[in-house]
């Protein structure tokens, strides 16, 4: 089991127990029903650049460093991993030898465009678009059935709103995307996502800044002003989860960035969301 947000040596802590790849972008174990993905800066200059599209869906670029890049090998498996019972793992580097998790990911679509391979020439390369899932909601998603589909429609359709409640915010940015739904469908439901998680981190923060303890600096017409900053970098997209995102005052906030004790910094943040999250749950549990 991988934790989000927990940095593993790659090849040690992930091949040396379930073999698969050591190299490249996509790795396929025979023996294990996980597909390893993993992203950072080094391939940009070949065209290896991922980023959250402005559908919300994660960009990944697929394999095959020279050429056109061809519906295959690590490819195929991701595209089909539902089909194979397979499930799809992101990391992504943080320095050489070591990957941070950032969660489980399903396929949503994929498209071609011209990127460069490595020598420089144009080639067809393959972008998937992916959603990065809650893990906790993962087995859910998959045992779906068409009659219960309707019934949770409801959930993970709902556009969020300033006036949704904590709770209902929390809800809508934890829902999984069930597997019967269509394209359209699978993109409204990580925009709400994406749009319930920022609304969530303010709602929480109840206009106190979850960095530093100050009241916001001011008002605006949608309330306190404080910024929402992602806890786990990604392309400094971060994943949506409540655990991930805090509502910082712009000081804090270009503090996680900038300051020179920013790793130190952002590690404090994180635990104290962690143990905001944890007193959430355990008084939604007593309600």
């Amino acid at each position: 089991m991988f934790y989000t947000g927990k940095i593993y040596h790659r090849r040690s802590e992930i091949h040396g127990r379930y073999k698969g790849q050591q190299y490249g972008g996509i790795s396929t174990p025979a023996d294990h029903s996980y597909i390893f993905i993993f992203t950072g800066d080094a391939g940009s200059e070949y065209g290896y650049i991922d980023n959250f599209d402005t559908n919300g869906t994660f960009k990944y670029t697929g394999e095959g460093q020279e050429g056109d890049m061809k519906m295959s090998k690590g490819n195929l498996a991701i595209r089909d991993h539902r089909i194979n019972n397979k499930e799809i793992l992101l990391f992504e580097y943080v320095s050489q030898g070591f990957v941070r998790f950032l969660g489980n990911c399903n396929y949503v679509f994929h498209h071609i465009e011209e990127r460069p391979d490595r020598n420089g020439d144009l080639r067809d390369a393959i972008i998937f678009h992916l959603d990065i899932v809650n893990t906790q909601n993962t087995d859910t998603a998959q045992t779906l059935t068409p009659k219960t589909v309707e019934a949770i429609k409801a959930v993970y359709i709902t556009k969020p709103s300033k006036g949704t409640s904590l709770q209902k915010l929390r809800e809508i940015a934890l829902s999984s995307t069930p597997i019967q739904a269509t394209t359209e469908e699978k993109i409204q439901s990580i925009q709400n996502r994406s749009m319930a998680i920022k609304l969530y981190a303010k709602k929480r923060a109840g206009g106190i800044c979850e960095g530093c303890g100050e009241m916001a600096p001011f008002e605006t017409k949608s309330g306190p002003y404080l910024e929402v900053h992602h806890l786990t970098r990604l392309a400094d997209g971060g994943t949506d989860l409540p655990h991930n995102v805090i509502a910082l005052c712009p000081t804090c906030h270009r503090k996680a960035h900038y300051s020179l004790n920013y790793l130190e910094f952002n590690t404090r943040l994180i635990d104290k969301i962690a143990d905001i999250e944890a007193t959430l749950r355990y008084q939604s549990v007593k309600e």
